[in-house]
């Protein structure tokens, strides 16, 4: 993550007096973030604040100045449009995200009496990754398609049993998720935007570009940046 390093350069020294550092991170990074952010906090002393929702709405709020000083973003898209917008610092990429499948292997879409839940497209990178594999000749268009606010919620509504199936993110998933091949969907890079400055955002990018975090972020299924 070199540009990662460089943005240490370019975060001026004055402090600030805001208080915690605020990131907010899309839904699929969540439990990941969660893990993240207390570590940070059990070494450092340095408290943390997290919002989470869907990319869409997230940087929805960036755009209309929500105090947030890290985007966390399921997408490449959105934080290089608030970049060309002049909001933030030049994106850089965190983790790439992958999919999969609870309820069954992936046949099972194929058949149209199963209702499945996937995040909602117009908002959520990982509902439009969905959308793709649902495009793919031999899979059931004529099924009941429930559309959750985001990944977190779509694997919530087959977790609840609301729907047989959900697409979601690898990372939420785990061992009870079928994977879904990459080759299926458009790339899941996730890439992150640097809004404001806050005296704890050095130390805290320092630890998430760490091997530590690296190791956390691939052991909670996701693949590495390129």
């Amino acid at each position: 993550m070199p540009l990662l390093f460089a943005l240490l350069l370019l975060l001026p020294m004055a402090s600030l007096a805001e208080r915690p550092l605020n990131i907010a991170a899309a839904a699929n990074f969540r439990p990941t973030i969660e893990r993240i952010n207390a570590e940070f906090t059990a070494s450092s002393g340095r408290e943390v604040t997290l919002s989470s929702a869907s990319t869409g709405i997230l940087t929805s709020q960036a755009m209309y100045g929500a105090p947030y000083h890290l985007l966390l973003a399921a997408d490449a898209e959105a934080p290089a449009r608030l970049f060309a917008q002049g909001i933030g610092q030049q994106p850089f990429c965190y983790a790439v995200g992958q999919l999969a499948l609870v309820g069954g292997p992936t046949e099972r879409l194929a058949e149209s009496d199963r209702s499945l839940a996937i995040a909602n497209p117009d908002t959520a990178p990982y509902g439009r990754a969905a959308k793709d594999v649902l495009a793919r000749e031999n899979f059931s268009p004529q099924r009941k398609l429930v559309r959750g606010n985001n990944v977190l919620q779509a694997y919530q509504f087959w977790r609840s049993g609301t729907v047989d199936m959900a697409i979601v993110s690898r990372s939420l998933a785990g061992a009870e998720g079928a994977p879904i091949p990459a080759s299926w969907h458009r790339e899941l890079a996730q890439h992150a935007v640097v809004l404001a400055q806050h005296p704890d955002l050095s130390a805290y990018l320092a630890w998430l570009g760490s091997d530590t975090v690296r190791s956390l972020i691939l052991d909670s299924g996701y693949q590495p940046c390129p």
